[in-house]
């Protein structure tokens, strides 16, 4: 930024009101600390109060998928596995079926 007359005194008035708006700014900041400390305090109470952890429920079960094959027990691909993925898996699988061959075969 230019150092002209307007610029410097832009400036001057913005430090002005930064002098202003400290105070109410700093106490604010504390409050929100107070507040915050004593929300932890209630919830350590809370915990302690209760003592056990509870385990959140799901409704599916847990999934058993072949990580080599990436199918599904029944054979089939999950849903979330998208096409490319699929045919990759397909034919790695249909490759290692078929077996190696000898690397100098002629």
């Amino acid at each position: 930024m230019a150092k002209s007359l307007r610029s410097k005194f832009k400036r001057k008035v913005r430090a002005i009101a930064r002098t202003k708006k400290e105070p109410k700014a700093a106490a604010l900041l504390q409050k929100a600390v107070e507040k915050r400390e004593e929300y932890e305090k209630l919830e350590a109470e809370k915990a302690a109060q209760s003592g056990e952890v509870e385990k959140m429920e799901t409704a599916t079960s847990e999934s058993k998928i072949n990580v080599k094959t990436l199918k599904k027990p029944d054979g089939s691909y999950p849903t979330w596995l998208s096409g490319t993925k699929k045919k990759k898996a397909a034919k790695k699988a249909k490759s290692a079926k078929k077996g190696k061959t000898a690397k100098n075969f002629r």
